[in-house]
């Protein structure tokens, strides 16, 4: 492995930049991801906060030389990558894409994901060889993939700290390759990140009945609970009491929670702020700058130092704020890692509320799988010092470190560290064993209804709901037991054959969907989905105009003067809902676009779509013929019964 950067082969320029910008040596990620880049491939360098990505990426798009497009969700990002660019490549002009400011000609732009989607327009998709996107773990995103799928670049990279998002597939066939992976425990391992030690603080707030959706509390029923006065006091009490006079990140549930702690601080005499989204960017700046400085002792901040900013020298994080997320926790953790001059460890206090074994929030010791818990004790640190500490517990003493801090060597607790994700992972959810068997949504509701189908593990959500998961084998099985066919990307597109060939219809949806998916589809199977609003209504409207039944009494297009968005609506939920069940087609919501499953399209022959066209006109020449024969005998039903009427008169 490198020891320098020379020995990465950079050039003069750069490092001289580099020695410029305080760095000595490589980080390990910059080792490990800088070769990798160089092959060329597009990639995502997944490491934890303050290993080096940014300087790794700006490094390689010098190498590159050609227009670069850097890509952030928040101005303090951009701010930061703009700055790193200007430093590393001073011959290149660096523009910033974000808010008024709007510096698109320039060599490098670094930009806001926001302003650069809203402008689109104003790029070309080939202006930019090189696009690097940071915080990557956001680029399944449907903003995010309306610019991506825009641009052309010859190389796209990603950069996060957390790539473990339950989008991570996403991530990955976006970027195809890892260039490198450094966890947080691996980080401090090896020294590029501060120990941590922990302090569990105990509330009375009850959780139990708060209902969440997969890793999301419902923030209505969180604020309920949390925002508290004796909650929001025992917060400021333990500051109070353990912290006295060291720089402190409060993470708090809402700007409202922010706010409210700051204020309870500084009625103590403490200098507190609270800093979010809400406040001008100036403001904003001033208050992380006057926290940097330490004329502020503590930030109370609601989900805008989760990502892009950290202090190195603060020694705190309070845990306030709930959340069965591990990647927002760990965005936060992030946040006091970095190493600093005498900066022996990060101090983490988890606020523990009563909570199910369902919506248990996130903890330290739930994180990192630790059962034990000693008050101060190194959660994450280096085998030779948790080792040593150790020696000093069974000896009932107390370490030097936690010598300032008032916590009995003695206590010990037992933390329950059960967790559904982590049982629930492998398994299948309700909705992916729909998208897995040919057979319809409402047969698999009715069959667990019922009893047929027993999931192997069902999460409580809410009173009223819940999550239901299956392993493979239990799919296998009922598969096998209701003669159900298996559907994966070896069969997707004979099944989708199949499902053409004997297309049930109600209406004549169906096949007007998929007349209009062949004829607009692009060469990845993507079409716009006002295309097919588009097609409908000429199909529709046509029969109208030339005399032909149009649709059934009850339809939309027969009873006419409806709008683009009814009819999106109706073909959304109706032709393209069994599709979709069955994964055969895709809708990205903020791309406004229908796309054919790539398994499917890739095989689908000239000779396969002719035979799908041919299909649905044969389909809707017999649809439109028992419709027609069903208006014209209701037509003579009505003329017999008038018949009737008069011969009685």
């Amino acid at each position: 492995m490198s020891s320098t950067f020379q020995d990465l082969g950079l050039s003069e320029t750069t490092l001289f930049a580099v020695e410029r910008m305080g760095f000595t040596a490589p980080t390990p990620v910059q080792e490990q991801a800088i070769p990798l880049v160089l092959e060329g491939r597009d990639v995502v360098a997944a490491a934890t906060t303050g290993t080096g990505k940014t300087v790794t990426a700006v490094m390689d798009a010098k190498r590159f030389g050609k227009r670069t497009l850097f890509l952030a969700h928040t101005v303090e990002l951009v701010d930061q990558a703009t700055k790193t660019f200007r430093e590393l490549w001073p011959r290149a002009t660096v523009g910033r894409y974000v808010e008024s400011m709007k510096q698109g000609n320039a060599f490098v732009v670094c930009g806001s994901i926001q302003s650069v989607a809203l402008n689109l327009e104003r790029f070309k998709p080939d202006d930019f060889s090189y696009i690097i996107v940071d915080e990557a773990h956001h680029a399944s995103a449907d903003t995010y993939q309306k610019v991506l799928s825009y641009f052309t670049p010859e190389f796209t990279l990603g950069l996060t700290a957390t790539p473990e998002r339950a989008d991570d597939k996403n991530i990955l066939d976006i970027f195809k390759n890892t260039a490198h992976k450094l966890d947080i425990q691996t980080a401090v391992e090896i020294g590029e990140l501060v120990p941590v030690r922990c302090i569990r603080i105990h509330t009375n707030i009850d959780l139990t009945k708060v209902r969440f959706n997969s890793v999301q509390y419902n923030i209505r029923d969180l604020e309920s609970k949390i925002y508290v006065p004796e909650r929001n006091q025992l917060i400021v009490d333990t500051w109070l009491q353990y912290v006295k006079d060291k720089r402190t990140v409060i993470f708090c549930a809402s700007v409202k929670h922010a706010q409210e702690i700051a204020g309870r601080l500084h009625d103590a005499g403490v200098s507190a702020e609270a800093v979010s989204g809400e406040i001008k960017t100036s403001d904003r700046r001033e208050v992380l700058a006057r926290f940097e400085k330490g004329e502020t002792k503590v930030l109370c901040a609601c989900d805008l130092l989760n990502e892009g900013w950290d202090c190195p020298a603060t020694e705190v994080l309070f845990m306030a704020r709930p959340t069965m997320s591990k990647v927002l926790y760990t965005q936060q953790l992030g946040r006091g890692m970095r190493l600093s001059p005498g900066k022996e460890s990060l101090m983490v206090f988890d606020f523990v509320d009563n909570a199910s074994q369902y919506n248990m929030p996130c903890s330290m010791h739930r994180l990192f799988r630790l059962k034990e818990y000693k008050p101060g004790a190194l959660v994450l640190g280096t085998k030779q010092q948790k080792t040593a500490e150790q020696g000093l517990y069974d000896r009932g003493e107390r370490p030097d470190a936690l010598i300032d801090w008032p916590v009995d060597a003695l206590d010990y607790e037992l933390v329950d560290i059960f967790n559904w994700q982590e049982e629930a992972a492998g398994m299948i959810s309700q909705m992916e064993f729909v998208r897995r068997v040919d057979v319809q949504t409402e047969t698999i509701e009715r069959y667990v209804r019922d009893g047929l189908l027993v999931p192997d593990l069902v999460v409580p959500m809410s009173e009223h709901r819940t999550f239901k998961y299956f392993k493979e084998e239990t799919l296998q099985k009922y598969a096998k037991q209701y003669g159900w066919t298996l559907i994966d990307d070896s069969n997707r597109k004979d099944l989708f054959l199949d499902m053409v060939r004997q297309m049930d219809m109600s209406y004549s949806y169906k096949p007007v969907l998929l007349k209009a998916v062949l004829l607009f589809a692009d060469d990845k199977g993507r079409v716009k989905l006002s295309d097919i609003v588009t097609y409908f209504r000429e199909f529709y409207e046509a029969r109208r105009a030339a005399g032909l039944v149009v649709e059934k009494a009850n339809s939309i297009y027969a009873k006419g003067g409806y709008t683009d968005a009814q009819a999106q609506r109706n073909i959304l939920s109706n032709p393209f809902k069994r599709f979709e069940d069955m994964q055969m087609l895709h809708h990205t919501k903020t791309l406004g676009v229908i796309q054919v499953d790539e398994s499917v399209w890739k095989k689908l022959t000239r000779e396969g779509k002719q035979e799908i066209e041919r299909i649905c006109d044969e389909k809707l020449a017999q649809y439109y013929g028992r419709v027609s024969n069903l208006q014209l005998n209701k037509i003579n039903v009505i003329a017999l019964r008038e018949g009737d009427r008069n011969d009685s008169i």
